[in-house]
């Protein structure tokens, strides 16, 4: 057997850290509602790192930090819509030079789609495929006959939020696809690669769930798993002051993916509990996985690291999405498993981060971290904190989302949060405290940037941020007229509208993410997209291409579109919602 560990890295998209019941527990909850025996199993055969954070909380910006492990302001990708240099170093890449087979399953979000980073093959299974011929699972829906259900990971657009049962069976929903497909991926290893020729070639495996990324829509009979009363994530923390306290990316989130700033008592419950049934599922699979490790014998040389590009708020601070830094959307499981070689059972509360994957498994795979040096990376080797908890750690992790105006910064630190939003030209304080658990949840519903005694806090960590910036030449957010040492802008302002009001907001065309695979040949036809059936010619459905056309009686151009997951439209600003009613 190769002295090189197999690594499979497994992530699942807007998996909040306390979406395992193992840290439920480990934060104070008796007797956790939330069922996840695997992914315990995973933390109680490894590391759990409780103090993970993404850097960039949206999806493309924190998998780029994955591939690179650099930040955002050194990769140059802030936000979804942004592409990655060909010339930066990329984790499979790395891999693939160090004699790696590299395979990518599930949700990679690269740009192009089929763009590899050094992958040797891709199963994709993306959000919204522009074809199925981009699309392995889309092309095996089809092939199982349900080329009928347009959108298979669940309505998007107005439904974005709305608790739904998958139109697809259990064994075709994505996350079935995406757990049998690397299951079909180690077998094939071990068949053809594993000892073959005498090579003995060791795999890199990245296995990308969708979910429980919205829609919420577990499959018959994922779906009652738990009753809304079971409340198997708790009830939302917040206070009543926190909407005038939003950010504007709060603001603009709850509009364009069409939740007001609070859903009724029963909808939120279930919106909760129908997370928490995508997240069970995931675990059914993540077990399925590691049980596969154990038949084919390849549990102890392989390095299993499941983390998520960022969380979701649900509801906590009146929020939902992700694009925060409050720990609902930005703290993610991070676990680290290596039977033999890594403690067993252990938890460690460094701060990490998703910069942190690439050289953790690039140190894994040579042996040693003398190759790290010279990448230049933000990031760093998280095997010397998982195998001693003595190992000193990160005095702050820097985080950003978008850049320039719209730019949203954080430094963490083991008990404070810096946030500086520049669209809302405001600085944030927000105590954590150590640990995990509700109590830290509670303490992050209070601002303390104006309170005179944490201000030496304030410009400590606000201090971190701008000398990261000048030391790395980043001056982007940076002002050296300005006392802050940061960039100032006006603040983005559009009045606050009711939604028939919005139309002619892109915002509201964000929210409107139809299907768009099946509006192209040869998929254009009735078998696929229904509103092209004779029998419904009587009927007008709305367009749902790009259409910037000005309506009549309208100042404002229409922005009914069809868009991408990865398109960047720009987001109008809203004015804090008022208090809770």
């Amino acid at each position: 057997m190769s002295n090189r560990p197999n690594i499979l890295l497994l992530m699942a998209d807007q998996h909040r850290a306390d979406a395992i019941s193992a840290a439920r527990a480990a934060g104070g909850e008796s007797q956790p509602a939330l069922q996840t025996p695997s992914l315990d199993r995973l933390c109680r055969e490894g590391v759990r790192f409780a103090r993970a954070y993404t850097e960039s909380p949206v999806c493309v910006s924190a998998r780029a930090t994955i591939l690179t492990g650099l930040l955002p302001h050194r990769s140059g990708v802030f936000d979804n819509g942004y592409k990655l240099g060909a010339d930066l170093p990329k984790l499979p890449q790395l891999l693939r030079e160090r004699g790696y087979h590299c395979q990518a399953i599930g949700k990679m979000h690269f740009s192009p789609v089929r763009e590899h980073h050094g992958m040797h093959r891709l199963w994709l299974s993306e959000e919204i495929p522009r074809t199925p011929d981009e699309d392995e699972f889309m092309r095996d829906v089809i092939a199982a006959g349900f080329g009928h259900v347009e959108e298979p990971h669940g309505a998007r657009h107005e439904m974005y939020y709305v608790p739904q049962v998958s139109q697809l069976p259990e064994r075709l929903h994505t996350t079935a696809w995406t757990g049998r497909k690397t299951i079909e991926y180690l077998d094939e290893h071990v068949r053809e690669r594993a000892g073959a020729s005498g090579s003995d070639q060791p795999f890199f495996c990245w296995s990308s769930f969708i979910k429980p990324h919205p829609p919420f829509d577990p499959p018959v009979p994922w779906h009652t798993l738990y009753r809304p009363t079971d409340v198997p994530l708790g009830t939302p923390i917040c206070i009543e002051d926190e909407p005038q306290r939003h950010t504007y990316y709060h603001r603009t989130q709850n509009r364009f993916k069409w939740t007001d700033y609070q859903p009724d008592a029963n909808l939120l419950r279930i919106m909760r509990a129908y997370y928490a049934a995508c997240v069970s599922f995931i675990d059914h699979w993540v077990g399925q996985i590691l049980d596969t490790l154990d038949r084919l014998g390849l549990r102890e040389n392989t390095l299993v690291l499941y983390v998520a590009d960022h969380g979701e708020y649900l509801g906590d601070h009146y929020a939902f999405g992700k694009r925060g830094y409050h720990d609902p959307p930005s703290r993610i499981p991070f676990v680290v498993s290596w039977p033999g070689t890594l403690p067993a059972g252990q938890v460690r509360h460094h701060l990490a981060g998703l910069a942190d994957v690439l050289p953790t498994c690039i140190a894994a795979a040579d042996g040693s971290a003398d190759a790290l040096p010279a990448l230049g990376l933000d990031g760093r080797d998280a095997l010397p904190a998982a195998r001693d908890a003595a190992t000193p750690g990160r005095d702050v992790l820097i985080g950003q989302l978008a850049e320039k105006q719209k730019g949203l910064y954080a430094v963490i630190d083991p008990e404070w949060k810096y946030v500086y939003s520049a669209p809302d030209d405001r600085e944030y304080l927000i105590y954590r405290g150590a640990g995990e658990g509700p109590a830290c949840d509670r303490n992050e519903c209070d601002d303390h940037a104006a309170d005179p005694i944490a201000r030496p806090v304030l410009e400590r960590l606000r201090a971190a941020l701008v000398e990261r910036f000048q030391r790395d030449g980043y001056d982007d957010a940076l002002d050296p007229s300005h006392h802050t040492g940061l960039r100032h802008y006006p603040p983005l302002h559009v009045p606050w509208e009711p939604l028939d009001e919005m139309e002619a907001r892109s915002t509201v065309a964000r929210g409107w993410q139809y299907a768009v695979w099946n509006r192209r040949a040869p998929y254009d036809t009735a078998a696929f997209d229904p509103r092209k059936s004779p029998e419904k010619a009587g009927f007008e459905f709305p367009s749902l291409e790009v259409d910037f056309r000005i309506k009549p009686g309208s100042t404002q151009p229409s922005a009914v579109r069809e868009s991408p997951p990865e398109a960047r439209g720009t987001q109008p600003d809203l004015p804090a919602m008022p208090g809770p009613r």
